[in-house]
């Protein structure tokens, strides 16, 4: 049994009613844009860390990562998480709240999280200052007897009305007859957040958590990042795997290591790859396609017996290095007990994976058509989706 069987994502951001039913231990997400890919691996990051608010407010800012605009305030960004309602369910001068619900069956103990929002508003002192002039006594000054006259600073006691979000967290878990219908949660923790909180007030809990990364599009490009998962990845004595994996994309590829440089004017440390070609040179210099196998490779170095998730599994990976770095992937996802969910727009991508795997016990297809209330989802196992390309040819992305 894996540690999801199949999840049921009822609200969630801009989903409703999706369910995706027998996974595999590699689960392919595939529909035209907009129809809740990425969606899909956010609600599962969350669902897998309910009680942790820095994971909900991370995959809540996620796709701001690369915006050049200011980015949304961190209750805006968790109260999008959330479905909005339509116009014909609001009623007028109602307090705008949001309801999130997901359920699974599985391995994971959590089988369903609901949460729920309330804006909120409060009344607190504001601690900025203000200036006051002393001894006036005359009602009609000039602007150069104001001037002339000694200045002094006070505190400004004017109280201030700042919004904020009562957030309902409920867990249900580890109940074998559990439904829908039931009204006693396992866990109900309740958290109140108000406008000007910074990231690092925002409670974080472990309990219920099962492991989970996730890589996207972009992710690869935080150098921090693939310091501190490097690290991890050599004290597990997993090193080795990860550079045989980068020689699918170059095979001059030595050695990776975290170095400083005795040329360089700044006391930071840096990845550094050893190249046959150009010697010790920094990992920045590569390109996309070595830096993103290099995350994924860490990342799922970092899960063991969790789930890896990977937002356009294609990108920046050459098309005739795709079939052997999938067969990588799946291999070490095998090895370290690893569920995979991955989003594609690559029919490439979609045969390389065929090509690598074994049954329907490896890969499973499930392509997302939303709808009015509901998005419809069309799931192929390993042997239709050999028969539907192999044989016939057909399009099976939308």
């Amino acid at each position: 049994m894996r540690k999801l069987e199949s999840i049921h994502f009822h609200r969630f951001r801009g989903i409703r009613d999706l369910r995706l039913e027998h996974l595999g231990q590699v689960n392919l997400l595939v529909g035209t844009n907009n129809s809740g890919k990425t969606s899909v691996l956010e609600a599962l990051s969350i669902y897998c860390h309910p009680l942790d608010l820095r994971e909900w407010f991370r995959i809540a800012r996620q796709r701001e990562q690369e915006s050049r605009f200011s980015q949304t305030s961190i209750l805006d960004s968790i109260r999008w998480l959330f479905p909005k309602a339509h116009s014909h369910e609001k009623k007028e001068n109602e307090l705008e709240t949001g309801t999130l619900l997901i359920s699974s069956d599985g391995l994971f103990p959590v089988k369903k999280l609901q949460a729920k929002y309330e804006v909120i508003e409060g009344l607190r002192i504001s601690e900025r200052k203000r200036i006051n002039k002393l001894g006036r006594s005359k009602e009609n000054e000039t602007l150069e007897e104001v001037e002339d006259e000694t200045l002094e600073e006070v505190e400004d006691e004017t109280p201030e009305i700042r919004k904020g979000i009562d957030l309902h967290i409920e867990i249900y878990a580890d109940s074998e007859q559990l439904s829908l219908l039931d009204t006693i949660p396992t866990f109900a923790e309740d958290f109140q957040l108000w406008e000007d909180d910074s990231i690092v007030k925002l409670p974080g809990s472990g309990r219920f958590n099962l492991e989970t990364s996730i890589v996207t599009p972009s992710s690869h490009r935080s150098e921090i990042s693939q310091l501190r998962l490097l690290s991890k990845a050599s004290f597990q004595n997993f090193k080795p795997d990860v550079i045989n994996l980068l020689r699918q994309v170059d095979s001059g590829i030595i050695d990776i290591e975290i170095l400083q440089s005795p040329d360089s004017i700044s006391y930071r440390f840096n990845a550094y790859i050893h190249h046959k070609k150009f010697g010790r040179a920094p990992l920045s210099i590569f390109g996309d396609g070595v830096r993103r196998l290099l995350h994924i490779a860490l990342k799922l170095a970092s899960v063991p017996g969790g789930i890896l998730l990977i937002d356009e599994l294609e990108v920046t990976i050459h098309t005739e290095a795709l079939q052997d770095s999938y067969k990588w992937l799946i291999r070490w996802c095998k090895e370290l007990d690893i569920q995979l969910f991955a989003t594609t727009h690559s029919l490439e991508a979609v045969d390389s994976l065929l090509e690598v795997t074994e049954s329907e016990l490896d890969l499973v297809l499930h392509r997302l058509e939303p709808k009015e209330d509901y998005t419809r989802v069309v799931r192929h196992d390993w042997n239709r989706l050999k028969l539907l390309r192999e044989e016939l040819g057909q399009e099976v992305r939308w």
